[in-house]
């Protein structure tokens, strides 16, 4: 009894959020805060993801996906908008879920997240290498097939060079502190949502309804089989609820740029979805580098060159973050 008691025991909101770590600096504003969250939201989803799932599994209902991914995470977004403003602390959901459900619960907690961002991060840097090995091609290099993929996604792959070199740079950059990290993450938001409404504005040109039909080729449970795939792109504000000991008022700044982070990103998804999928018919979408390829298919080669560079950007941001929580 007294070791069950032991391993569900609670720590107290009020002791949680009276702790201190003097080893973390107060840096970070409402809407670096925002960044941070966009950041963590916006990459994977629009630059690999979208494509992937449109060509595969949905067709031009990967819209219903994002929307059905958006509407489970909003629930979620709420909760931790919740939890961050009644104990802003780090830990994200290890540290609600200690204080709530007690220690074991959040033991388990910790590793899952452990291993949820180890996946992200994976399969983000495998993401930003679709779009590396596009712009490599359009600039007339051939790279050697061993560094170019994991075993087993092609022929004489060994090891997928530049997402490991990705991975290493950012843990690199996130060891020179919070506000250096802020001011870079900052930045390459801008960056990245400038990218995602040029793609946005310029394609909207050359979309043609007839890509829409049909709009369901896999059936309604094609749509709901991509929300799954597509959820955890829109959850990156889980990752975000970690820098809240590194906010000067986190209290008031967490909840607010948790749900302004959800919303941006929401509306580029929905809109950059209906670009991709109406200039491309669905059977035609490159997985790899979707939307680079859609621009190339419709004669904007160096528009689409600009957009790989951005997407490769871009989605630093989500593997940065995934990599400080």
């Amino acid at each position: 009894m007294a070791v069950a008691q032991g391993i569900f025991r609670r720590k107290p909101v009020e002791q949680i959020a009276d702790e201190t770590d003097e080893g973390l600096s107060r840096e970070l504003g409402l809407w670096q805060l925002t960044a941070i969250g966009v950041g963590g939201i916006i990459g994977a989803g629009i630059f690999a993801l979208a494509g992937a799932v449109a060509n595969e599994t949905a067709g031009p209902a990967v819209l219903v996906s994002f929307l059905i991914a958006g509407l489970a995470s909003a629930a979620a977004a709420l909760s931790y908008a919740e939890f961050a403003g009644m104990i802003p602390k780090a830990g994200s959901a290890y540290t609600y879920g200690y204080a709530v459900l007690g220690e074991a619960v959040g033991w388990f907690i910790g590793w899952d997240l452990l291993l949820e961002y180890t996946a992200i991060v994976a399969v983000v840097a495998i993401g930003i290498s679709g779009y590396f090995g596009f712009l490599v091609n359009e600039l007339g290099a051939d790279l050697p097939a061993w560094m170019l993929g994991a075993p087993g996604t092609g022929d004489g792959h060994r090891v997928d060079l530049f997402a490991v070199v990705l991975c290493l740079l950012i843990a690199f950059l996130l060891t020179r502190g919070i506000k250096a990290a802020a001011r870079f993450e900052t930045f390459v938001v801008g960056l990245k949502v400038a990218v995602v409404l040029l793609v946005i504005v310029v394609g909207f040109f050359h979309v043609k309804t007839a890509n829409y039909s049909p709009f369901f080729p896999f059936g309604v449970g094609g749509a709901i089989t991509g929300a799954a795939t597509v959820f955890f792109a829109v959850f990156g504000y889980d990752a975000m609820s970690t820098a809240a000991e590194e906010s000067r008022d986190a209290r008031r700044h967490m909840p607010k740029a948790i749900i302004w982070s959800l919303v941006i990103s929401m509306v580029l998804y929905v809109l950059a979805t209906l670009v991709l999928t109406g200039m491309q018919n669905y059977r035609d979408i490159d997985p790899e580098s979707g939307f680079s390829s859609a621009f190339a298919a419709v004669g904007l080669s160096g528009l689409a060159s600009v957009i790989a560079v951005g997407a490769i950007i871009g989605i630093l941001t989500v593997s940065s973050r995934s990599c400080s929580a």
